[in-house]
This record gives structure tokens, sequence and C-alpha cells, in this order.
């Protein structure tokens, strides 16, 4: 099975950079690389009031020195923390359509629709990306806005087979890339949260993928790796798992970076690969979404940025796998996983 190529606003680099004048520490070229790290509890609540000195970082296992710290609020004026909640239904089986908007209303309903931070609303559909583009800390302007695009809200055909799954793949992957690069032009940290039963991974497809395929793969990993780090996004898979379906837990055996071509396949193009590669979450917590909303917006209340120099790549689109550490007991440190360096190639044409 050959799957169409990814038009990837991302990857083409169309406007998925952020520009000088809105965030200089993020303009890629300039040999310094900048990612968001949340410090979480026991508990799993943030941990405020670190300082530079209480990071370790290292790039390919070489200790970095810090060449910028920020510590990062919701509640800042200046830039504040945007979330973005998607709602799929690309992928979503039609029993859990009217499942899923309840869930996301009682969410926005809470406090009396107070919400944390900023937050907007897109919609995954068959026909495009629909998108309200004005962000609210009122919940009950959101719901309103969910109504307003309740049309949309209606899944397509998913019992087309293994190809219509190729399509769907590549659809999502679209639409998730066309967001990610309108929200790359503002500034500040951005939290995209899709709820999605997670888009097809196409095992199958392992034994007859060719070269061909698996480039456009490693190239499509590449545009989305490095695109959301340099949109300063953290991508939040958010589960909507009932018991009967497939194994909400397969992504886990392609976590590995893909290093080479010839080592990708399409499942790590999963939803939940990506957004565990962005310092994100995938949750899994069954039919509750109301409350994986609610853990996963914890991150945006308190997270920090760590800027240092790149470790030079000794030739093209050669993954850096990174790690931060905290010298306190008993934190966990979220942040993206890695980078590529001396990116070429990266054309996603379609096959």
């Amino acid at each position: 099975m050959i799957l169409l190529g990814l038009c990837s606003v991302l990857a083409a680099r169309s406007g998925g950079q952020v520009s000088p004048e809105t965030n200089p520490q993020r303009v890629p070229g300039h040999g310094k690389v900048t990612i968001n790290v949340v410090v979480t509890d026991k508990q799993g609540h943030p941990v405020r009031g670190l300082t530079a000195n209480d990071f370790t970082l290292t790039d390919n296992d070489q200790p970095q020195t810090l060449a910028g710290f920020k510590a990062l609020d919701a509640e800042a004026t200046d830039a504040p923390v945007h979330t973005v909640i998607v709602v799929d239904m690309v992928n979503v089986p039609f029993q859990m359509t009217a499942w899923g908007r309840e869930e996301l209303g009682k969410f926005l309903k809470e406090d009396g629709g107070k919400l944390a931070n900023p937050t907007s609303l897109a919609v995954m559909t068959q026909n495009g990306l629909k998108l309200e583009p004005n962000a609210t800390m009122d919940g009950n302007v959101l719901m309103s806005s969910l109504d307003t695009l309740r049309t949309q809200l209606r899944p397509i055909n998913r019992n087309g087979g293994f190809y219509a799954a190729g399509e769907m793949l590549e659809m999502s992957l679209r639409q998730i890339s066309q967001l990610a690069a309108y929200e790359a032009a503002k500034p500040g940290h951005k939290l995209i949260l899709v709820i999605s039963p997670g888009l097809p991974l196409l095992p199958r497809a392992g034994d007859q993928e060719d070269m061909t395929q698996r480039k456009w793969v490693f190239d499509s990993v590449v545009a989305l790796t490095n695109g959301l780090r340099e949109a300063d996004i953290t991508l939040y898979s958010l589960d909507t798992y009932e018991l009967g379906r497939t194994d909400p837990f397969y992504y886990q055996s392609f976590l590995k970076p893909v290093k080479k071509a010839d080592g990708a396949e399409y499942p790590n193009l999963g939803l939940k690969v990506v957004a565990m590669h962005s310092g994100g979450q995938a949750q899994v917590t069954g039919r509750d979404i109301t409350g994986e909303l609610n853990t996963t917006v914890r991150d945006a209340t308190a997270s920090y940025e760590l800027t240092f120099e790149s470790v030079p790549g000794d030739g093209p689109n050669e993954y850096h796998a990174l790690k931060v550490m905290v010298g306190r007991p008993d934190v966990t440190v979220p942040t993206t996983a890695g980078y590529y360096a001396n990116v070429q190639g990266a054309t996603n044409k379609k096959k």
C-alpha cells in the first residue's frame, strides 16, 4: 500500500516558524535549541520556583550549559500559555460522538465556566480543519462555539478497510500540521489537546513498506518533531478509550526514536507517539475525558524554557536525544525527547 504524501505546512516550512520579532530564541539555524520542560511532583502537580541551577541537560549524552532560562506561568500577561482543545471527528466512532461532546461540555462548565488559561477550540472533520480562532477564559463562550460547530461533529465512514485507514491517517496529520503552523505565529507556549482514539497505525503495512514509503514516514517524523518544538507547542493525546477496542497501548512499541529512514514505519506517526516525543502525555483513562482534560491543563500552570547551544551533527537529519534532570527527589521531568539536526530532504511530496 502506498500512502499519499503528507501536505504538511510544517514540513514545507511555510508559516511554521516563529518570527524573530515574536520569539528570537526559537529561530532555527543559529545553533540554539529551546525546549519546554514541566517538572511534576508525585501527585502530578507542576513544581514552581526552580532556577537554572536546578537543571541538568544533556544532548546525545553530552552535558550542556544553559544559554537561556525562563520560568513560565499561565497567568503571565506578556505571553500567557494558550490551550487548544481539538475534537477529532475523523477517527471517532459514531457511537462516541455525542458522549465526547458531553464530556467536553462538562469540562467547559466547571467552576462556572472559568478556565485556567486562554483556550480555543478546533474540530478535525472530513471537510478540513474547523477552527474557532478567538481564545477565551470563559468556558461558556466556548460551549456556544461548540454548539455552532456541532454540524461538523459527525464522524466519517470508518469501514473502508486498510486503504481508507491510510487516507484517514494522512487527513489527520495534515490537519494537525495546519493547526500547529497556525499556532506557531503566536507568542508563548501552546498546548494542543487532541480528544481522539488515536490515528490509524497501519500495523499491517510493515512488511509492505518500501524505501520510498519509509522515507516519506521519516521525513514526516522529522518535520513534525522539529516543527512542534520550533513552534513552542506541546501535543497531548486524550484517548476516548472503551473496552473491546484495539489495544490503546500498542503505540508504546514505537516510542523508540526513528534515526534512519530504513527504520521508519507508519506507527511512528501515531498521535500518542508524536505527543510523547513532544513532551506531552498520552492519556488513556477510559471514558473520563473530563478528568483527562483537567489532568492535562495542569501542565499549563507552570513550566520552564531551557535554551542551549546545539551539538554539531555528523550527517544530515541526525537525531539528537535530549535528557533533562532536576536535582530534587520524587519528581518527573516531561520534555521534548529530541530533535533532528542538519535537516535535509524532508520534502513530503506525494508518493
